[in-house]
């Protein structure tokens, strides 16, 4: 089972959150303490991170950029009290992979550590379907209905991701990180990518949230 390091200075919601690791079957070590929590994240020891937004000594947002600066991919949930879209975008554009508002459920939580830890999917079924949309990935080939399109490497990629996250909000940063290994990636890639699904697929497929990133629509 995964191992997940907690980083939360409030001892009431780390023992909510220890616990219901815990009852998931999932190994947990705490870290209360900000310069701790970054040190505890670089060992290579965790599978995922569950890590606070407001820590005393080194904040959360500063956490996750530091580790994504050193091109470390240790999947990051973040908790933050804030969750207006200025909030939202902060949190993202530092590099998290999800984030949860205070005061949360439990399974809201559990919900995206699973979501993280969960395997790829099996490559003997190279087939993606969401609505009306169809993607083969051995062929490359998108269908809606009777209209077929074949797609580039990039463009499967990326529209494969979309269709492993149906209406989950996907950052430029994390897209960019995932499809194209990120760094050396013109900052405008995503977007002109993007240009060229539309292009091939239908515009109403993706959904832009400005200064944010996309995400896949859901009806």
């Amino acid at each position: 089972m995964a191992t997940i390091l907690i980083a939360e200075s409030d001892p009431r919601v780390l023992s909510v959150i220890r616990k219901g690791l815990v009852a998931q079957g999932f190994s947990v070590r705490v870290a209360t303490e900000g310069r701790t929590a970054y040190t505890d994240a670089r060992s290579g020891s965790f599978d995922l991170m569950v890590l606070a937004a407001d820590l005393p000594g080194r904040s959360g947002f500063e956490i996750v950029r530091r580790l994504r600066a050193e091109g470390r991919s240790l999947p990051v949930v973040m908790l933050t009290s804030r969750t207006d879209v200025a909030a939202t975008a902060a949190t993202l554009h530092a590099g998290a992979d999800a984030y949860v508002g205070k005061p949360f459920r439990l399974e809201e939580l559990l919900s995206q550590v699973r979501r993280r830890l969960a395997p790829p999917r099996s490559v003997d079924h190279p087939m993606l379907t969401f609505g009306d949309l169809r993607l083969d990935l051995k062929t490359r080939r998108a269908q809606i209905g009777d209209y077929v399109v074949d797609l580039s490497v990039r463009e499967c990629a990326l529209a494969e991701m979309f269709l492993r996250h149906p209406g989950e909000v996907l950052t430029r940063e994390r897209i960019r990180r995932q499809v194209w290994g990120a760094d050396n990636a013109r900052s405008n890639v995503v977007d002109v990518y993007i240009r060229y699904l539309r292009g091939k697929l239908g515009p109403d497929w993706f959904v832009a949230l400005r200064g944010i990133g996309y995400r896949l629509k859901v009806a």
